[in-house]
């Protein structure tokens, strides 16, 4: 996957915060349908 952002960011270091930020919210996007899926499970 190519990393083409620089048109869309000011500087690398934008450009690495949204990577870092997108990461973050895939996580508690997995932990959340993980913690769902249990939770649904046990009732």
């Amino acid at each position: 996957m190519k990393d083409d952002y620089k048109e869309y960011f000011d500087s690398d270091e934008a450009n690495q915060d949204s990577k870092s930020d997108a990461k973050v919210i895939l996580f508690l996007i997995v932990v959340a349908v993980i913690a769902t899926t249990y939770w649904v499970s046990v009732q």
